[in-house]
Parts: C-alpha cells; structure tokens; sequence
C-alpha cells in the first residue's frame, strides 16, 4: 500500500517521456497500489493520455490529464507541471510539438558532440532509442551511452558526459514561463512549480506568480519536513493551491521508487481537487 495514507499521486512518468512503464500499466500499478487518483505528467508530451484514460475507467480510478513542461525563467530552466489541460486544445499541441522537434534537435546535437569527441555510436543505435519516446532528453543519451558500453551506468553518463559543463551536454530550447503558462490557461488547465527543492528562492516564486502561476508542488520525494513546510507557507503567503507527488519513473536505476510512495493524503486531495476540475 502507498506510504502514509497517499490517496492521490499528481506527478508519474511513463514510456512516452522518460519512464519505463506503459501508461496503462502505470495506471493498473497506481490501482494495486490503493490509489484513488493518479496522474500522467510527461515530459513535454501528452501522448500516453489516451490511453491511461482508457486504463483509468477500467480500473475505477481517476485519471488527472497532466504534463511537465520544461521552461525558463530569468534564464533557469524550471518545470511546470500543468493539470486538468484540454490534450487536443490547438495552442497546446502547437506548443508541444514545436518543442518535440526542438528536444530532438538537441538529442541529435548531443550525439554529434560526443561523436566529434571520439565516441563510437552508430546511427541504428540511436534510432532504436529514439524512436521509442515523443519527448526525447538526456536521459536517452545516457540508454544509448550505457548500451554501447561507453559507460556502465546512466549516472555514470551524466556525471562524464551529460551534465551540465560536460563534452555532451546541450542547452534545452529556451520556452519563456509565462509564454507556456498562457498556453496552459488557453487549455483549460492550471500550471504549478514542480519540485522546487533548495534552489527556488520566495523571488522567483513571486515572479512566477506574476506571470500566472497557479500552484506549488509542496509533496515531493526531495523535501523534507523541513522544505515541505517552508513551500506550504509559501504557497499560502502567495494564495497558490499544493499539489504533491512521488515524481516516479522507474525501472532498473530508481528501484527504490514507488507510484504513491509520496503525494497527498485524502484531505489534501479534497483541498486541491477544486483548482482541478
């Protein structure tokens, strides 16, 4: 059963971005797991939607449509994840699939780079990674990297050739915050900072607001008590709802993850379930 009491998990990852499980059996899982709500935050993508709804009436549990969208703000990258989102809304799927194409250009100017350093990758390899996911990252490149035994583990590729500073690494397309938070609104649905752990300062949530901003991911797996609290006041201070999540993706490297291993009690659930709807 999920740790805590969890009712609702608001932040997972499937196949279509960087997880390892299908959506529909993450939906399947977050139903064995005791789970009355669950929902789907790919990266940049909406594409696993379709069919975790399918899996969701199957198996009686509801299915909040999300995605994570990557951004800038000030210059940083941050994370949004949008809630309750139209997936066929046009401005959306303009927004997602301008910036599809752009996370492939990248990947592919990754994998030019760390040719042009030596590193032996063929094409068909890269291909067979790539063709697997519609939002494609570093993540990718690190499968490819292990895969041909240039490293023997994911962490081992960010940490020698995919971090930031290193020989790999690839600048993400810059997508102004505000700009993906009216895209958000224009979908029907509501945009909240995901995972703000120790770097985002009460300023930039400020900014954040100003610019739309509806909610704070006060749950995640790299708060602690102490975190948890500081973003419940902030969030409070600053009028946002809390959302929380056990951000789960799974597979071989995380295998201490769990879907509803974090995320909101029933009662938290019922106080952001409004700003959902």
């Amino acid at each position: 059963m999920p740790t805590a009491s969890v009712y609702a998990d608001l932040h997972t990852h499937s196949q279509c971005s960087d997880g390892h499980r299908a959506p529909a059996d993450l939906v399947r899982q977050a139903t064995e797991r005791g789970l009355g709500v669950l929902a789907l935050t790919d990266h940049d993508t909406v594409e696993g939607l379709s069919a975790a709804a399918d899996a969701a009436r199957a198996c009686d549990i509801q299915l909040v449509p999300g995605v994570e969208l990557s951004v800038t703000e000030a210059g940083d990258e941050v994370h949004l994840l949008a809630y309750g989102i139209d997936p066929t809304h046009p401005a959306l799927q303009d927004h997602l699939t301008t910036f599809r194409e752009a996370r492939r250009d990248r990947a592919w100017a990754m994998v030019e780079r760390l040719r042009d350093r030596g590193l032996s990758i063929s094409d068909a390899a890269v291909v067979d990674v790539f063709s697997g996911s519609t939002a494609l990252g570093r993540p990718h490149v690190a499968r490819i990297l292990v895969a041909a035994g240039h490293v023997d583990t994911a962490r081992d590729a960010f940490e020698q050739y995919l971090g930031r500073d290193r020989p790999g690494f690839v600048e993400k397309p810059d997508v102004p915050a505000g700009a993906a938070l009216r895209t958000v609104h224009e979908a029907g649905g509501v945009g909240v900072l995901a995972h703000p752990g120790h770097w985002t300062s009460a300023r930039r949530v400020r900014r954040l607001v100003e610019k739309g901003l509806d909610g704070l991911e006060v749950v995640h797996p790299s708060h602690d008590a102490s975190l948890r609290g500081y973003y419940e006041r902030l969030a409070d201070g600053h009028g946002l709802f809390a959302t929380g999540g056990s951000d789960y993706h799974g597979g071989p490297h995380r295998p201490d993850e769990q879907i509803g291993g974090m995320g909101l009690t029933r009662d938290e659930w019922e106080r952001c379930r409004p700003h959902l709807a």
